[in-house]
């Protein structure tokens, strides 16, 4: 007892002052709403920013099968775009319509996703996650929403390498989308600009300007006309040969990409076989 009278004679003075502090709180709350109201959203504010924040996290971690779906959702869909007959809604975004273009119908486009990927090199690769098994095979096109990516060169049961346009080795058939004149897209060679390549071989004739677009040929078996290169940026002309060489700036952008689609036309041995035989005679 002598103890406990000693504790409050010791605290006396700021026990005096949590009693009163308690009563004025308790006196505030009872008769007035808007601090009741604001006490409360406070605590529901600390709260919500928690939740927020832990959904925010464990939203992000779902992103991934989330776009694996939508990656598959789009290459479906535009796969049956392409076989419609005319008339049919457009394509989705970053894919040509095919608009009465019978040979863009017979190509199939197969998600995936890139596990691997350079840039710094002279000779540039990525690797993906679908392969033999996925019906993936060397010589494919593979593209993304954004514009063309690369060509596949390997495969193996679940893994395919791919060749990307920052290959000096990679060279693709485009034109300009407003003329059709057509030429070779290579990267510059011994360059490690990631955003740009060379459309060579543009005859002199054609009225350029910045801002060009330039898309593929369509004229080889890998990729069907009018997916999206980049655009013209700057053009020089080639002494003595009566050509341009233009600087294309690249749709794609390497460094961040994630999603392609490989692309498979349904037509390619026909169209092979046709070609080599003809040649064949001719000779």
């Amino acid at each position: 007892m002598y103890g406990i009278l000693e504790f409050f004679k010791r605290n006396y003075f700021s026990l005096l002052f949590a009693a009163l502090e308690f009563f004025s709180l308790y006196f505030v709350f009872r008769d007035n709403y808007y601090h009741q109201a604001g006490y409360f959203n406070s605590s529901d504010a600390v709260a919500g920013s928690v939740y927020k924040a832990y959904n925010g996290i464990t939203g992000y971690f779902g992103l991934a099968g989330a776009n694996e779906e939508l990656a598959a959702e789009n290459a479906r869909l535009h796969t049956e775009l392409l076989h419609a007959d005319k008339g049919s809604a457009p394509p989705a975004p970053g894919f040509p319509a095919h608009g009465g273009n019978t040979y863009n119908r017979y190509f199939d486009y197969t998600p995936a996703e890139v596990l691997d990927n350079s840039t710094a090199r002279p000779d540039n690769f990525m690797t993906l996650d679908v392969g033999n098994e996925d019906g993936v095979r060397e010589g494919m096109g593979v593209v993304s929403p954004a514009g063309i990516v690369g060509i596949v060169v390997n495969t193996s049961a679940h893994f395919s390498v791919v060749m990307s346009i920052l290959n000096k080795n990679c060279k693709v058939s485009a034109m300009l989308k407003k003329s059709g004149a057509f030429g070779t897209l290579n990267w510059k060679p011994g360059e490690t600009d990631i955003h740009h390549a060379l459309l060579l071989q543009i005859p002199m004739s054609e009225q350029l300007k910045p801002g060009d677009t330039i898309v593929t040929s369509g004229y080889s078996t890998i990729f069907p006309k009018d997916i999206m290169v980049g655009v013209l940026e700057s053009y020089k002309p080639v002494p003595e040969q009566y050509f341009y060489t233009i600087n294309v700036k690249l749709s794609v952008k390497f460094k961040s990409i994630r999603y392609v689609y490989v692309i498979k036309n349904l037509r390619k041995e026909e169209k092979t076989s046709l070609e080599q035989n003809t040649y064949k005679e001719e000779e």
